[in-house]
C-alpha cells in the first residue's frame, strides 16, 4: 500500500468536508448571535400597564428602554379619558444603596406615542396610576 497517496486523499477529503461544513457552521454561528442579540435586546425592554375607569376591561400600556443617559417611555391609551401615571426609576448609589426618583405624566385619551425623561444611569421599574399629575 502506497501511504503516501493515501494521505494525499485522507488530507484532500479532510479539506473538502471542513470546506463544506463551514459555511453551515458559520451561518448557524450567526443565526446563534443574531438570536442572542434579540434576546438581549428584549430583556431590555420592559412593560406595564393600568386599567381604565371607562370602558371597562381597557387598559393604558406603557413600555420602555433604557439608554444611558434617557429613557423612552412608550405608551398607548386605550381609555377614553385622560390617564396620569407616576414612573418610579431607580438606580444603584455609590455606597451600593438603592437611590429612587419619580415623574409623573398624562396621557390623553385614545392616543399612542412616546416621551423622552432625561434620567442618567436612573432605568424605570415601576408605572403606579395617579389622580393627577
Amino acid at each position: 500500500m502506497n501511504y503516501k497517496k493515501f494521505a494525499a486523499v485522507s488530507l484532500g477529503s479532510a479539506a473538502m468536508v471542513a470546506a463544506l461544513l463551514t459555511p453551515a457552521t458559520l451561518a448557524s454561528a450567526q443565526t446563534g448571535a443574531a438570536t442572542a442579540a434579540t434576546r438581549a435586546a428584549t430583556a431590555l425592554v420592559e412593560n406595564a400597564s393600568v386599567s381604565c375607569s371607562k370602558p371597562s376591561g381597557k387598559r393604558a400600556n406603557y413600555s420602555w428602554g433604557a439608554g444611558t443617559t434617557t429613557v423612552t417611555i412608550y405608551f398607548n391609551n386605550h381609555c377614553s379619558h385622560k390617564v396620569s401615571v407616576k414612573i418610579s426609576f431607580e438606580r444603584k448609589g455609590s455606597s451600593g444603596a438603592t437611590v429612587s426618583t419619580s415623574r409623573c405624566m398624562t396621557v390623553n385619551a385614545n392616543t399612542k406615542g412616546s416621551k423622552k425623561f432625561y434620567a442618567a444611569r436612573y432605568k424605570p421599574y415601576s408605572v403606579t396610576r395617579v389622580s393627577s399629575c
